[in-house]
């Protein structure tokens, strides 16, 4: 179990790209001052019900709350690697795949920029679910017992509490199929395989099924995660168009033409990410912006926080690099994987600092609160020093009220035409990004401009 995995480049490229949340475990982000900041340990499970998920649901999250925010931060990224362990597993016994190719499709796998939003302790449910998901893949698959099949299909149906889940599930349903292929070929007579594959077809719909009738979401969540006709469509045109390669890849098969390795790899790979991407597709989630469609929002710098539906991605991510790798001239081969390979831990070491950064960031800005807060009556505050946040997300009015909060402060923002003898605050800094990062001191002050002024200005 586990022989040959890269242990040391893992473990070092890991902790370098996603270590950062370590470094100040206790940092809350996002929603996390909505639903974690002065709430009971189980309040985020009961918001978790409400919205219609499982009874399952929320409890590993509170069991660690109650110990303090670092055990999640801890947790998710032990989590996380532990399920790169359980993929190496899966995949050293595919026959076509060589160790080298294994190795780097790992690493990659483990090191893919994306989803940093798990610095978030309201998204440990996505980390929770990633685990279980591989978890019972790789039950699925290197375990022959009906117990272990038992086993792993309760597995996968509890890592369905993230909904996306529930298509993802495809994979490990066509690799036991292909594993299983010639007693499924055998249509003589009905054996346990052609049971078990059905079963394991039929797991979404009873997760549905079941969640229409135990647990369904309040009428307040009603909306939330439901499709819509232009979302069905931006997703289905990258799933049609890697059925289309896989299709191609089929007869070239059943003719009996070989097709390059390097090709295969690429195309499933495109086909494994559209699948991925599908749901929140599907959703909205992912919608156009500012003349850029949807597929280009999905890549992009500034995701803010939006980054959490990118959780499924590094399967497909993986695979389609090494097979373009593969479709390299020999001399160039390497070279290519290492390239990738330093991007994606450069971004992920940069993206890292921000949210270190963010840290630092709202501890000052908090304290800043408190030394302004006798000085002016405070109506707005706009910042302007988003190159300390993580992939540049704005904060929300729930986390500048849980700033005032923590600085004594009253958290009602009227705005200058409700109240024009107030002033509005501009949060700003003379602190470079690379200074701040060596000194952890963002040199931060307030603009402070009365609502008079601002309403003049405004005409």
């Amino acid at each position: 179990m586990l022989s040959g995995f890269p242990w040391a480049s893992a473990i070092v490229l890991y902790s370098l790209s996603w270590g950062w949340s370590l470094l100040r475990p206790n940092t809350l982000y996002w929603d996390d001052w909505s639903y974690v900041f002065q709430r009971d340990s189980f309040y985020l499970r009961r918001v978790f019900v409400d919205s219609g998920r499982p009874p399952w649901e929320g409890v590993i999250e509170g069991l660690f709350l109650q110990i303090g925010p670092w055990s999640v931060r801890f947790a998710a990224f032990f989590l996380f690697f532990v399920a790169s362990l359980f993929l190496f597993e899966i995949l050293r016994h595919t026959y076509f795949l060589s160790k080298p190719l294994i190795w780097f499709f790992v690493l990659l796998f483990l090191l893919s920029p994306v989803n940093h939003a798990r610095v978030s302790l309201v998204v440990f449910q996505y980390v929770s679910s990633y685990f279980l998901f591989y978890l019972g893949w790789f039950v699925l698959v290197r375990f022959k017992s009906a117990k272990n099949f038992i086993l792993a299909c309760v597995i996968l149906f509890l890592s369905f509490k993230t909904h996306s889940f529930l298509f993802f599930v495809l994979l490990p349903f066509l690799h036991f199929a292909w594993i299983n292929r010639a007693k499924l070929m055998n249509l003589k007579r009905l054996n346990r395989i052609h049971f078990q594959v059905l079963l394991i077809a039929v797991l979404p719909v009873l997760y549905v099924v079941s969640r229409s009738v135990f647990w369904p979401p309040s009428e307040s969540w009603q909306d939330y995660q439901q499709p819509t006709r232009a979302g069905v469509l931006t997703g289905l045109w990258p799933v049609f168009i890697g059925l289309v390669g896989l299709s191609i890849i089929g007869l070239r098969r059943i003719k009996k033409l070989r097709t390059p390795l390097g090709l295969v790899l690429l195309i499933v790979g495109f086909s494994i990410t559209a699948l991925a991407l599908f749901p929140y597709f599907a959703g909205e989630f992912y919608v156009g912006y500012a003349g850029r469609p949807a597929y280009v929002t999905v890549f992009e710098f500034r995701a803010d926080w939006r980054s959490r539906y990118q959780l499924l991605m590094p399967l497909g991510l993986a695979l389609g690099v090494v097979g373009l790798n593969e479709l390299l001239k020999q001399r160039f081969k390497n070279m290519f994987f290492g390239v990738v390979l330093a991007l994606s831990v450069g971004l992920n070491m940069f993206w890292g600092s921000q949210y270190f950064l963010m840290s630092h960031k709202q501890e000052q800005l908090v304290e800043l609160f408190k030394t302004t807060k006798d000085k002016v009556e405070i109506v707005s505050v706009e910042d302007k020093t988003l190159r300390f946040n993580g992939r540049e997300s704005t904060f929300r009015g729930y986390e500048w009220s849980g700033f005032m909060t923590l600085a004594g402060i009253s958290t009602d923002r009227p705005g200058c035409e409700a109240l024009p003898t107030g002033s509005a605050l501009t949060l700003k800094s003379n602190a470079s990004y690379l200074k701040a990062l060596a000194t952890r001191d963002l040199d931060l002050y307030f603009e402070v401009k009365p609502c008079s002024e601002v309403l003049a200005k405004d005409g």
